[in-house]
């Protein structure tokens, strides 16, 4: 299992970490080159959770696992604390 090195992966279900974490799940899941890519050039404003919502019709099922086991180790640590 890849453990990731740095700050922790933010958590969907917390809204002061909400747009950090679609952020992240469209640097992940979404298929980009620029950062420019990773947001629609209709997209004025800076609102990464209106983007990945927009994006998330285009997630693989394997991708929405993932995301969903993401979720699932912040839950495990909660219980365990």
């Amino acid at each position: 299992v890849p453990v990731p090195i740095g700050p922790p992966i933010p958590r969907h279900d917390r809204s002061t970490e909400l747009a950090r974490f679609c952020r992240l799940m469209l640097i992940l899941f979404k298929p980009w080159r620029t950062p420019s890519d990773l947001k629609s050039l209709s997209s004025e404003t800076d609102d990464w959770v209106a983007e990945f919502e927009s994006y998330k019709s285009n997630l693989l099922e394997r991708h929405i696992s993932v995301m969903e086991n993401m979720q699932l180790l912040h839950e495990c640590r909660d219980s365990r604390d």
